[in-house]
């Protein structure tokens, strides 16, 4: 049967100092026995005295960091050892669309954000960090006020898009003229007085409408912006090359 923990009143009730890393290591001896270690393994194991071992093994039990096994046979790891575990966000590698639109950015020097589509719904999937968007509830909500919204409108039925756009028949029409030669779309002034954007499509490869990517510049240099187009479609293309086939 394991020796008992003896108590000592001159003892911590925490690890600290030096003892901070002894800590560290039983916890890690305890880890790797799946079926708990005793204080005299650990002792043996880590090459320090059984005394030191106990005080601080029993610190660790004390705040639940360690857990007497049912059979006083050695010491699994407690509860907070497990807390701490799900607080462990693992890194993982940034998705294809993360890629692509970091590059995006780093390469233009420019606000890029990415949409996509539901339907009629429109999803804000990649807010610029460094300039998030004006007013996002009404880009999702009023496709009418931005270039994301007005790629939208264009695919639709005139009709339907005069609805869902809350605008007239004529500018559904316009919005799809100036798309059909251009390839982008374009709003100035409509989100934020000072504040333009223009969008590209990201297609799947039958053609459906997907997803969109914008770029939001001041209303001074929305046409010297314009020389990012090829980036814009470039990442486009990428963005749907990631797609699932249906």
């Amino acid at each position: 049967m394991m020796p008992a923990i003896e108590s000592d009143n001159a003892a911590p009730t925490l690890p600290r100092a030096n003892n901070i890393a002894l800590a560290l290591e039983i916890l890690e001896q305890v880890a790797r026995s799946r079926t708990g270690v005793s204080a005299n393994d650990i002792s043996r194991a880590l090459s320090v005295p059984r005394a030191t071992v106990y005080r601080v093994v029993n610190s660790l039990v004390q705040d639940e960091f360690l857990l007497r096994r049912p059979d006083l046979q050695g010491f699994i790891l407690g509860a907070r050892v497990v807390e701490l575990a799900h607080l462990v966000t693992v890194p993982t590698q940034p998705s294809r669309r993360e890629s692509v639109i970091s590059d995006l950015r780093r390469t233009t020097g420019e606000t890029i954000h990415v949409a996509r589509f539901d339907d009629t719904r429109i999803r804000i999937v990649d807010e610029d960090p460094a300039r998030p968007l004006s007013d996002s509830e009404r880009v999702a909500s009023e496709p009418g006020v931005s270039a994301i919204g007005h790629l939208l409108l264009a695919e639709l039925p005139r009709r339907r898009a005069a609805t869902l756009g809350r605008l007239p028949a004529d500018e559904i029409d316009e919005i799809a003229a100036a798309l059909a030669v251009r390839d982008y779309t374009q709003q100035i002034g409509l989100l934020a007085p000072d504040r333009a954007c223009m969008a590209v499509a990201v297609r799947e490869g039958d053609g459906t409408l997907i997803g969109a990517i914008a770029l939001s510049t001041s209303v001074a240099r929305i046409s010297t912006a314009v020389r990012h187009l090829a980036a814009l479609r470039q990442a486009a293309a990428s963005l749907a090359e990631s797609v699932p086939s249906r």
